[in-house]
């Protein structure tokens, strides 16, 4: 891996260690010129072949992926996986945005059509690729029986797209349409000069239709998965790993180094890191954070830089009490910030004192948060982001009838499996009970069993974490929208995107006003409508933010070269290849 290579400007990252070759044989594909491997499982190297010539790069995926539909993906993980092995009109590459699918396009001088040239390529299956393809997939991503997380990739800006998910236009109105067979032209509502890196997400890859009729879970049995990227599914077993291997259709086939890649899921920061030094592991993100100062210290193989993404924490408010704004923010202010990041996440992220990010950009380059001479953003919105305001916190929860925590009710936070978040949450826990004397009881699950809890509902308060695709403060309000997945269920209006969300929360509109003329505006009026919409966010506190993500992972460049990061930390192995 070239370390200049690593997000050019925001980015350097990760180590690697030896190699764990073991493939189980769930399903019978392997990568062409390997001998067959046993079945071993997931960490346990396998006798052969051996770590000098290595079957597959081992990658810690820390988690079991929720899925890797395109159309459905609304987690990071996700994306690692589907842009591994889809690949949509641009691609995200170290250096920026570069051509994808489509090689080249025109952009009309108002900047609202984009007429795109596909090249000739075909599925994994040898069929081709068109034009047609991506004309489905964009209507999937906005069709109301679909109910995708991430309609709003559509919604926001296409032509026809809100309507046709409201259920007051029709697909046919939707002006993302192919004009024949390798011509694709998609009409925008506003201009949007970040619009190609945009839709180099994972969400706009396009989807094969004949995989999709075959009903749920199609892309999680190598049998019926069907992509377009540099490799293709070729095991999956639920809870110990997945092997993607070299994709001989993908048009850019002989490029491709790597023959395989071995995702495996342990959450365990500890096993993980042990795995990585034993050589079992190649790549990982997953690290203890006590580990990182003696790693920056002693392993060359560590980064750590910036990340435009937050950590913080859905209150659910559909569920009493946290359905009362006091109750939100008497939470959100009893909170040290900067004790948790000195004491927990150790990596150097930073504590935040609103939702966008230091690294989100406003029109000239300039970020929304003013950070001081110490480094750390200004206090906003009554948040420090170096200390807890616990008198005001009181004060909030005694108005919402709790003086001194009085008859508040034991609340379940929620949180995925893994150290560093156990101990985020034990840490809040105890700042809640100290500054509030008020019991959480915490609740771990895995994270694609936490996400499916949290889209249904059934939660309290939540442990979350939210990354944008690019610099745009677009990309991290998205999430609150009225036709977003929104886990906190904060809509002023019922909608097909939750289906069973039924209490309205008329809060929300102000945020959703704020959000829709942000995205027909330009320059200063677009930035000072977003600074709007996150006051409104702010104040009415269906999240908590905690703090600023940084991207810290380890990649054995002993075993390993040119495994790379997108600019906004996207694990990308389309140049990965094994050390001779």
């Amino acid at each position: 891996m070239k370390k200049r290579s690593l997000f050019t400007g925001i980015l350097a990252i990760a180590a690697l260690g030896s190699l764990l070759a073991g493939c189980s044989q769930k399903t019978t594909e392997a990568p062409a010129s390997s001998a067959p491997v046993s079945a071993e499982s997931a960490g346990e190297p396998a006798a052969e072949p051996s770590a000098d010539h290595p079957e597959a790069l081992v990658w810690n995926m820390g988690n079991e992926p929720k899925t890797w539909d395109p159309t459905l993906s609304s987690e990071t993980l996700s994306e690692y996986i589907t842009i591994s092995m889809f690949e949509g009109l641009t691609r995200q590459s170290a250096d920026g945005i570069e051509p994808g699918v489509a090689e080249s396009w025109d952009v009309s001088d108002d900047g609202l059509t984009y007429t795109f040239h596909l090249r000739k390529s075909n599925w994994s299956d040898g069929t081709p690729l068109t034009a047609n393809d991506f004309e489905y997939t964009w209507k999937r991503l906005c069709d109301p029986s679909v109910a995708s997380p991430s309609a709003a990739g559509v919604t926001d800006y296409v032509v026809g797209a809100a309507e046709y998910l409201a259920g007051t236009g029709t697909a046919d109105e939707v002006m993302a349409r192919a004009l024949d067979d390798y011509t694709f032209e998609v009409v925008l509502k506003n201009p949007a000069p970040f619009f190609l890196n945009r839709i180099s997400a994972d969400i706009y890859c396009p989807v094969n239709k004949k995989c999709v009729d075959l009903g749920e879970g199609w892309e999680k049995r190598p049998e019926t998965f069907i992509c377009n990227g540099a490799f293709k599914l070729a095991e999956y077993q639920i809870g110990s790993h997945m092997l993607m291997v070299k994709n001989d259709e993908y048009y850019d086939a002989d490029s491709i180094k790597m023959p395989a890649i071995k995702g495996i899921m342990v959450n365990d920061e500890n096993t993980s890191l042990q795995g990585y030094k034993a050589g079992d592991i190649h790549c990982t993100e997953v690290i203890p954070a006590e580990e990182i100062p003696t790693l920056l210290a002693e392993d060359p193989n560590l980064y750590v830089s910036p990340l435009t993404g937050t950590k913080y924490l859905d209150f659910n408010v559909d569920r009493d009490p946290v359905s009362d704004v006091r109750v939100r923010r008497a939470l959100t202010l009893a909170i040290n910030r900067k004790l948790i990041t000195d004491q927990i996440t150790r990596s150097g992220e930073i504590p935040a004192s609103g939702f966008l990010p230091i690294t989100t950009q406003k029109t000239d380059g300039s970020s929304y948060r003013t950070v001081q001479a110490n480094g750390l953003p200004e206090p906003a919105y009554g948040i420090s982001p170096d200390s807890a305001d616990v008198d005001t916190a009181k004060q909030l929860l005694a108005e919402a009838g709790f003086p001194d925590g009085e008859g508040f009710p034991e609340l379940e936070l929620l949180y995925y499996t893994g150290e560093s978040d156990k101990k985020i949450c034990e840490a809040i826990q105890q700042m809640w009970k100290d500054n509030l004397n008020i019991d959480v009881k915490l609740r771990n699950e895995d994270k694609s069993v936490a996400l499916q809890t949290k889209a249904d509902g059934k939660y309290d308060i939540s442990l979350s974490g939210w990354s944008a695709g690019y610099y745009d403060a677009s990309q991290m309000m998205k999430q609150f929208k009225l036709d977003s997945g929104c886990y906190a269920q904060w809509r002023y209006a019922e909608h097909p995107s939750a289906p069973h969300d039924h209490i309205l929360n008329p809060g929300q509109k102000a945020f959703e006003d704020a959000y829709q003329a942000a995205m027909a505006a330009q320059g200063s009026e677009r930035d000072e409508l977003w600074m709007e919409a996150e006051a409104v966010l702010m104040e009415e506190a269906p999240a908590c933010p905690i703090y600023y993500y940084v991207l810290k992972a380890l990649i054995n460049e002993d075993v390993v070269a040119n495994v790379e990061f997108s600019k906004t930390g996207n694990w990308l192995f389309r140049n990965a290849e094994f050390v001779d």
